[in-house]
């Protein structure tokens, strides 16, 4: 019989240790600012988990030691190309934040659970994963990892890092390098590159007028929070997963006149719609979404590229009224979407976000659809789609197997709703979905008749 899930408040995690992993080599001491695009991130964390099972071929009671050791020795190795982990955030003389290249070290935690991988409810999880197999930052500190051992003789290993200075691209691109260093190969992709100047601001400064639709001055908030307003309902977090032949009729049913939409594009469509006809919401009302945009291939003109270590993110924000969304087609708003979204992931949106950074500097500025309230307070569905399909969990082996499960966590603090897709480990095309909305919409989802999400499940996850 297939165990019960457990919540975080079932099962019991005990620190085991807790040390410092620094740069292999010596480092000279120097801070490296952050771009105009890592300052439209707030100070926020984001964790990323990776789930294995034991191998056949070890023991329960040595492979959790041996890949502990294996795990802090490539760790410091690739403290060699990736040295900003290691550093701490501090601020320049204008009060921005910018990193400190000093080798402080990143804290390694090595922790035991009661309970085997297959009793863990990860539909929820605000319970099983958060402060009990992600880390928490400390003080100034950027990133921090944690391994946790299971009874059933499987582990997790928990990455919590500062979303200023890395965006999921880069976080990818170093878990990467630090599986190639653990199974003893040399790193096969491009080392990062930290060059700043790839993001300059022009002169004379210019933007388009669009970047203040997507984006909003910090020093406006506080003049939006005086006012006398109800609190957003807070957020909670879930997992799910997709059948890949869910992704496969979706991505059919947004397309329209040949025209073929992005997979991405299908899923936002979708998803837009449900949140609005699982909640009745009233015609009238003005919804938005946002697809992020990675501008790494877009732009080359620039200098740019494809190792680049930092944000290079753009928000573009996309408004209908709820009547269009409810009574067109599908494909309707996966156009909406797509024409939106790829009309600002050009060389000139994300030149003008930067010179629209340099100009109000230092007052920070931030994605609209992250803090407007006007947007959220609406009682109308506001998401951010953020795509983890690059998410490269087949390859994330660190010497004993691929990951039998891997997600972003990310309760990111924004009043609108935050949704990233992810491949699943099987391989098929499926999908898993992290989703961080209030309780009344995830609610709303899955009782809704045209709901495709199912609740993430170990049998799913093949962890019996």
């Amino acid at each position: 019989m297939a165990p019960a899930f457990l919540s975080g408040n079932d099962y019991n995690v005990n620190l085991l240790s807790k040390d410092v992993v620094v740069n292999a080599y010596p480092v000279q001491e120097h801070r490296l600012p952050l771009s105009n695009l890592d300052l439209t991130i707030p100070p926020v964390s984001v964790s990323v988990f990776l789930c294995y099972k034991q191998p056949t071929t070890r023991s329960v009671s040595s492979f959790a030691e041996e890949a502990t050791h294996d795990l802090k020795c490539s760790l410091s190795e690739a403290l060699v190309y990736y040295y900003v982990f290691a550093g701490q955030m501090v601020s320049n003389s204008s009060g921005e934040p910018e990193l400190l290249c000093n080798n402080l070290g990143v804290e390694f935690i090595q922790a035991s659970a009661n309970v085997g991988l297959a009793e863990l409810d990860f539909y929820n999880p605000d319970k099983t994963v958060e402060g009990k197999l992600v880390p928490k930052l400390s003080d100034s500190s950027v990133f921090a990892t944690q391994v946790t051992k299971f009874s059933c003789g499987g582990i997790i290993i928990g990455c919590t890092f500062d979303h200023r200075i890395a965006d999921a691209f880069s976080t990818n691109m170093f878990l990467l390098s630090w599986a190639e260093l653990s199974r003893k190969e040399s790193i096969e992709m491009l080392k990062p590159n930290f060059n700043r100047s790839i993001l300059q601001a022009r002169q004379p400064l210019h933007y388009c007028s669009a970047i203040e639709e997507m984006y909003t001055r910090h020093s406006s908030l506080h003049l939006e929070k005086s006012k006398k307003q109800d609190p957003p309902p807070p957020l909670v977090s879930r997992i799910y997963y997709l059948n890949a032949k869910d992704v496969q009729v979706l991505q059919s049913n947004a397309s329209q006149h040949g025209k073929q939409y992005s997979k991405l594009v299908a899923f936002s469509a979708y998803l837009w719609k449900l949140l609005i006809l699982s909640q009745e919401i009233h015609s009238d009302r003005s919804c938005s979404i946002s697809v992020v945009v990675d501008g790494r291939t877009r732009l080359t003109n620039m200098g740019m590229t494809s190792n680049y270590f930092g944000n290079v993110l753009l928000l573009p924000l996309v408004e209908a009224q709820a009547a269009d969304i409810i009574n067109q087609p599908l494909s309707w708003s996966a156009k909406l979407i797509h024409d939106v979204t790829y009309s600002a992931a050009n060389e000139e949106h994300f030149q003008s976000l930067i010179d629209w950074v340099e100009m109000i500097r230092p007052d920070p500025g931030l994605a609209t659809i992250y803090c407007r309230r006007d947007i959220t307070l609406s009682n109308a569905p506001s998401i951010l789609v953020s795509s983890g399909l690059r998410f490269p969990l087949p390859k994330l082996d660190y010497g004993w197997g691929q990951a039998c499960f891997g997600s972003y966590h990310f309760p990111w603090g924004g009043e609108a709703g935050y949704v990233m897709p992810l491949p699943s480990s099987l391989g098929d095309g499926s999908w898993v979905v992290y989703m961080h909305l209030p309780l009344d919409q995830l609610e709303a989802i899955e009782s809704h008749v045209d709901c495709l999400f199912h609740r993430i499940t170990a049998n799913f996850l093949g962890l019996y």
